[in-house]
């Protein structure tokens, strides 16, 4: 039986929780922590991008700077994501694990079996989206709950889950998000849909395809509760043992370094300065 290491966090701030994904990832890749289930959740509302991801056209930079919402990069790829009061969770480990197939999509679907099998604990039916697709859509948006990839996490053919995954040589990180309330017309206005029609369309749009937790049974979740019920979804699927560990001295100096080093980079995109943002 393998032992993993849990980490559950408190409610920090987007740089620190994404600085903190990496530097884990890069522990396990040389070989230096085992893998790890984290959990966590944010202390204000960020809107997290792709590293890949352009922001210059597709989000209202301003509108996220009056409403007080961060701007964070993400070491994985994907589409935006508005986090607020949500529920995240990431995974990294060795690819060589034999738990996982050394693919994406094999990784995508064990991570998500432990996921549902964690949601029924709370009474709640998920399943597994059966094949990839991405809906048509007259807003052809940059958020990540508009379109449901394969493996994905489905109630009543709603995406409940997003999540993204990145596979470095030795090691993978999938990292997702867990929604407990939905902030549709924030994110509308995140992505400059500032028209009243063009907005409540969006909204309407991603009532259809999204769904969050406290919307499904009529009753509201708590974040322990939700923790709880993950952690012995993972337990269960994956016949593993887990092991309340903080980071070690190697994760905490690079996750203070990536901070920095992601903080400079996004002010320089976004407000054209190597300082930080006045809060």
């Amino acid at each position: 039986m393998q032992t993993w290491r849990l980490i559950r966090d408190g409610f920090n701030d987007g740089f620190y929780n994404m600085a903190v994904d990496e530097a884990i990832a890069s522990a396990v890749e040389n070989g230096i922590s085992p893998p790890t289930l984290r959990f966590y959740g944010w202390k204000s509302s960020t809107l997290t991008i792709g590293y890949s991801q352009k922001i210059d056209k597709k989000i209202d930079i301003e509108y996220c700077r009056k409403d007080g919402i961060d701007i964070v990069l993400r070491p994985t790829g994907g589409r935006a994501v508005l986090h607020d009061k949500e529920v995240t969770y990431s995974i990294i480990s060795p690819r060589d694990n034999p738990l996982f197939p050394d693919n994406i999509s094999g990784t995508y679907k064990a991570i998500s079996e432990a996921l549902a099998k964690g949601l029924s604990f709370l009474g709640i039916d998920a399943n597994l989206n059966s094949a990839f697709r991405i809906p048509h859509s007259a807003f052809q948006n940059p958020f990540c709950f508009a379109a449901t990839s394969q493996y994905e996490i489905v109630v009543n053919g709603k995406k409940l889950i997003g999540s993204a995954q990145r596979r470095f040589k030795k090691s993978f990180l999938q990292h997702g998000s867990i929604p407990l309330e939905n902030y549709y017309e924030r994110l509308a206005l995140c992505l400059g849909l500032k028209e009243k029609d063009k907005k409540e369309r969006f909204v309407k749009f991603l009532k259809k395809r999204a769904a969050t937790l406290n919307e499904l049974n009529g009753r509201v979740f708590s974040y322990n509760e939700v923790v709880d019920a993950l952690v012995r979804g993972f337990e269960d699927i994956f016949k593993i043992q887990f092991k309340i560990s903080p980071l070690i001295e190697y994760e905490l100096k690079l996750s203070n370094k990536i901070h920095k080093k992601v903080l400079t980079i996004m002010n320089r995109k976004i407000y054209g300065s190597k300082e930080s943002k006045d809060k």
